[in-house]
């Protein structure tokens, strides 16, 4: 009988033992879970701010951009002696030579053609423009007797239509997007793709640039790397602002959109910031 207790008592000794190791295993768990999760919050933090950084730096950058189009000083001519951002505006001049043997079926002044790669992303997969890759440029123009030269434009009118107009007959069934304001032309399929833009004999521009000793050079743009000079080339000032002003108000939207899960954060530091100062006063 006693051994039978005593056994009992053994048996509920080890199992309260064993309940008590298993609690603390428990709570020896919690801590791991909360730094994790802690650790994910603090990614999303940065990566949020990260984020609102650049939007922000695109803003800026292109309303540095818009103020240095509204502040070129308008010119007719350049002289030896006119020097820094100026505008020039009338109609482009020139011989059509310029052309992408074998793609499209027409000559123009001046030729611009940009790479897209195939991307995708949670929202689907399509051809992103690839700006960091140099565009092949054929061709050049004049406007009131002033050479534009360039390796690189940086276009404000609309990409050039891809349609039986344009394209060699053998290439329509490459043609991507062909009614939308970006056509391409598919070299191959969802790898690579390439965009045009153009400009025609008497065509109306707007062109701005650097004055140099009566020369007009490639202009650095802001947010752009050292290298990367262009000449702008769009069809008014007013365009040029206008596509500024589109870009800077899709930008803010994005900001906005990032602030809306930032803010319970900023909240919770200025909250934090409140009792660390209510406590040094008490």
């Amino acid at each position: 009988m006693s051994r039978h207790s005593k056994s009992q008592s053994k048996h509920s000794s080890a199992k309260r033992h064993h309940e008590v190791r298993k609690g603390k295993s428990k709570r020896k768990g919690k801590p791991d879970g909360s730094r994790a999760t802690r650790f994910w919050l603090g990614l999303l933090k940065f990566l949020g701010f990260f984020i609102l950084a650049g939007l922000l730096l695109l803003y800026w950058d292109s309303a540095r951009l818009a103020s240095l189009i509204s502040h070129a000083a308008s010119v007719q001519q350049l002289t030896a002696d006119t020097n820094g951002i100026v505008r020039v505006e009338g109609n482009a001049e020139g011989e059509a030579a310029a052309a992408d043997e074998g793609k499209l079926m027409q000559r123009y002044l001046l030729l611009q053609k940009e790479k897209f790669n195939w991307h995708c992303s949670k929202s689907g997969c399509n051809y992103m423009w690839n700006e960091d890759v140099a565009p092949q440029v054929w061709g050049s123009l004049t406007i009131q007797g002033v050479k534009v030269e360039s390796e690189r434009f940086k276009f404000y009118s609309d990409w050039l239509p891809l349609d039986s107009e344009t394209v060699n007959p053998d290439q329509l069934s490459f043609i991507h997007e062909g009614n939308t304001s970006r056509p391409l032309l598919v070299e191959s399929p969802k790898e690579t793709a390439y965009g045009y833009h153009a400009l025609s004999p008497g065509q109306r521009i707007t062109v701005i640039g650097r004055a140099v000793n009566g020369h007009l050079e490639p202009i650095h743009l802001p947010g752009e790397g050292e290298d990367q000079r262009m000449i702008l080339i769009g069809s008014s000032v007013e365009e040029m602002l206008s596509n500024e002003k589109e870009t800077q108000i899709g930008v803010l939207i994005a900001a906005g959109f990032v602030m809306l899960f930032l803010v319970p954060v900023i909240v919770g530091w200025i909250r934090k910031l409140f009792r660390k100062l209510h406590t040094l006063h008490s």
